[in-house]
């Protein structure tokens, strides 16, 4: 007896069925709650981070201002341009943005899927706004990696221009895409958990246009007038629309927290010798 048929015959029973039962089988499943939670605690549990650390131990230095006007909350660009806050922020900033890109991709697929249920003559124009929001919502996550890895103390009108950037794509996404999700759910209100997110994501997007008008109002007042309170006014709103844009995309898993993401192997994807080791054994 040979050495192969020995090591078949002292095998344990079944042994003999395990690559056919690891065909197709998933080596990994991540449930896409547990993804979206972890994707959204990255950018909101740094930025806590980054405040806190900042006001506490690098107060004067975050709070200088040009204008040299008191100030008492420091903007975003300030807590996350000091060390150690910057490593933190853009490192985390960093492991969020990559699968945001995929869940860009994701809410791609799920707006064309859901064009039968848009009128027959107005899918053309609905798949090029799916494809608009697809292209400004990809824009939107560039400049936000854009906006922390270029600090404002390291190139501020690079750094400014990107972040005017990220402010119109922010808003003009959540536009797009309230639009998109009314237009391919005809019955919500039969659907709880569609209903719930679209009204969220109306909150948000009214909140951030408010933050927003008041991020160009105090901003203005603080550059053409220097008011003491100017800076601190634009810094509050600035993390207003920091916390919504968050809290916008997170409705992403009420949409899809019935899904997870799957890694395995295709059938029929084993190694040839395996198969035929396999079949030879028998």
């Amino acid at each position: 007896m040979n050495g192969d048929a020995a090591a078949v015959n002292d095998a344990p029973s079944g042994t003999n069925d395990c690559p056919r039962a690891a065909e197709g089988a998933d080596l990994y499943r991540l449930d896409f709650k547990r993804f979206g939670r972890v994707t959204v605690a990255l950018p909101l549990g740094s930025l806590i981070f980054c405040f806190f650390s900042a006001v506490i131990f690098q107060f004067d230095a975050v709070n200088e201002t040009v204008c040299n006007v008191r100030n008492t909350i420091p903007s975003i660009s300030a807590i996350t341009g000091v060390t150690p806050q910057r490593y933190v922020w853009r490192v985390c900033v960093a492991l969020h943005c990559a699968p945001r890109f995929a869940v860009g991709f994701l809410y791609w697929n799920y707006f064309m899927q859901r064009s039968c249920y848009v009128a027959g003559s107005q899918v053309a124009i609905y798949r090029w706004i799916v494809r608009l929001a697809f292209w400004v919502y990809t824009v939107e996550n560039s400049c936000l990696v854009g906006v922390t890895y270029i600090a404002n103390v390291e190139n501020y009108p690079i750094h400014e221009k990107i972040f005017i950037g990220f402010m119109v794509t922010c808003i003009l996404y959540e536009l797009l895409n309230l639009i998109i999700f009314r237009w391919c759910h005809p019955q919500m209100i039969s659907q709880p958990l569609i209903a719930s997110s679209y009204k969220i994501k109306k909150v948000c997007f009214v909140l951030i246009v408010i933050f927003t008008s008041g991020l160009l109002y105090y901003f203005f007042r603080h550059r053409w007038y220097c008011e003491p309170g100017a800076f601190t006014m634009f810094s509050a709103c600035e993390y207003g629309i920091a916390i919504v844009n968050i809290a916008f995309h997170f409705t992403a898993v009420k949409e899809f927290g019935h899904l997870s993401w799957s890694f395995g192997l295709k059938p029929n994807s084993l190694p040839h010798s395996t198969t035929n080791n396999h079949h030879k054994n028998k």
